[in-house]
């Protein structure tokens, strides 16, 4: 047995065999190249690890030197955690006129500007190899989008009180990456006409709500597939250049009809650390504020007058239970 202290927790007790062990500490664990038992001998893939805290067990889905913490079960009574895989074929029909639904076995939400159309909506196929995919669908229309989040009007999340908090998306878009964009990450606005949270053209982001900390892509910059990590703390800036410190993520949004799996991560303190596929693309202190309110969402937008569809695999978002 070996006590090990990793980012200023005491691991209790790691028991490690050929790098991976069950570890132990207070606080949830945190991803990332300098994430919780990062380079630590017992830390390795398909470790585990408990918050003594919260008594919720966590794994790590990829390598010793770059974790990536996942709750074992998101049942699990120490933390807030919505988790689908849409097995249950819950969806909002596209005839569908309501302005937002809340998906009965998973509780979350579809909503967004243009969901009460009858061209846009979430629907759910079973697909014999895959598994159920859930489709997003914009509405027609330009700027306005169809979002998954979870809860109602509310805001389930504060750093400070939840973090880490996590939001977890496995996607694809459905035809080639030409007028839409892209959002993962966490908001501070959950109205049911959720309008798009920043927008791009040319080399940069303009942010349109106060707070927003997310992975981003949109056809309307000079990089059409890039990936960026827009973020506004507390109203600080009107808009953000691609070339900003941090905010280029080096990686691009996969082709159509390749899933992709994108994680942002929010510390107790406002820190934003990014996933693309389990491979950490950038982190940036200071990206909320550690006590606003704020709500996980993805979402698809049209920047055309025709609809955008985007399949989503699995949706997963926690933080811990106050």
């Amino acid at each position: 047995m070996a006590n090990t202290v990793t980012r200023g927790i005491a691991n209790v007790g790691a028991l490690a065999v050929n790098g991976s062990g069950f570890n132990a500490g207070s606080g949830a664990p945190a991803s990332g190249t300098s994430g919780t038992g990062a380079k630590a001998h017992s830390f390795g893939p398909g470790s585990l690890y408990m918050d003594t805290a919260t008594k919720v067990i966590y794994v790590n889905e990829n390598t010793q030197a770059s974790p990536y913490w996942t709750p074992v079960s998101y049942d699990q009574s120490g933390i807030r955690a919505w988790h689908s895989d849409f097995r249950g074929h819950s969806e909002k029909a596209a005839s569908n006129t309501d302005a937002t639904a809340i998906l009965a076995e998973s509780g979350l939400r579809v909503h967004g500007q243009g969901i009460a159309e009858t061209d846009s909506g979430f629907t759910v196929a079973g697909v014999a190899e895959a598994g159920s995919l859930g489709s997003l669908l914009t509405t027609n229309e330009t700027a306005h989008v169809a979002a998954l989040g979870v809860g109602d009007t509310t805001l389930p999340f504060q750093p400070d009180t939840h973090g880490p908090i996590v939001i977890d998306v496995e996607f694809t878009q459905n035809t080639a990456i030409t007028a839409r964009a892209t959002f993962c990450g966490f908001i501070g606005a959950a109205a049911n006409a959720l309008d798009p949270v920043c927008t791009g053209s040319s080399t940069t982001i303009t942010l349109v709500l106060d707070d927003v900390a997310g992975l981003f892509q949109d056809s309307g910059l000079t990089d059409a597939d890039g990936v960026f990590a827009p973020h506004n703390k507390s109203n600080e800036a009107a808009s953000l250049a691609t070339t900003a410190t941090g905010v280029d993520c080096s990686t691009t949004i996969s082709a159509a009809g390749t899933f992709q799996r994108w994680r942002v991560e929010i510390s107790t303190a406002g820190v934003m650390t990014c996933f693309v596929n389990k491979t950490q693309v950038t982190s940036i202190s200071a990206s909320l504020d550690a006590d606003e309110e704020v709500a996980p969402s993805f979402y698809v937008e049209s920047n055309a007058s025709a609809v955008k569809t985007c399949d989503v695999r699995r949706f997963a978002t926690w933080g811990k239970r106050a």
